[in-house]
């Protein structure tokens, strides 16, 4: 029995969705993972030399553009993980991975949060946004996690009512949803 061994950088363990990753590429480079316009920033997700060999980017390629989708993807999680979605600022706003933020209240779930702030894509929608807040389990919301709601992702106009605040009672009270 031989073993091999496999040297690069490892995925972190919430990494966000390969749509995501798609996503940002289209809104960066067209989703020509080879790109190399000759503005100094390469790859579907135009990523300068430094940033890719800081993030090990090096263990793939000499440049982004000349590294697969898959290993692009690799780097630019380690990349998110050190700057977060600021690292591409414009598409992860146009995107919607940078927006309102919401705090996780008891009873709170996805689902109702999705639907109370008008989320476009629903709960997954707000779970790929948050990934990294959440963890691997959507399903397992803890009260005082702060989520990121996607601007991209809201629907306009307001979804929750205003009513007079009482005590034991929320300013917004989801009782009046039709």
């Amino acid at each position: 029995m031989s073993a091999a061994l496999v040297v690069g950088v490892a995925a972190p363990a919430h990494a966000a969705s390969d749509q995501t990753w798609d996503l940002i590429a289209d809104c960066e480079s067209s989703g020509r993972w080879d790109l190399d316009t000759g503005n100094g920033y390469y790859g579907g997700l135009q990523i300068l030399p430094s940033t890719w060999n800081e993030a090990g980017g090096q263990a793939y390629a000499t440049r982004p553009d000349l590294a697969t989708r898959d290993e692009q993807i690799v780097v630019a999680e380690q990349i998110q993980l050190m700057q977060g979605w600021d690292a591409w600022p414009q598409c992860a706003r146009q995107i919607g991975l940078i927006g309102a933020a919401y705090t996780v209240k008891p009873g709170d779930t996805l689902t109702s949060i999705a639907r109370d702030l008008g989320v476009i894509g629903g709960w997954e929608a707000l779970y790929a946004a948050n990934r990294d807040a959440i963890g691997p389990d959507p399903d397992l919301l803890l009260p005082g996690t702060v989520l990121n709601v996607p601007k991209a992702a809201r629907r306009s106009g307001p979804r929750l009512m205003f009513t007079p605040h009482a005590p034991g009672r929320s300013v917004f009270d989801r009782s009046w949803w039709g």
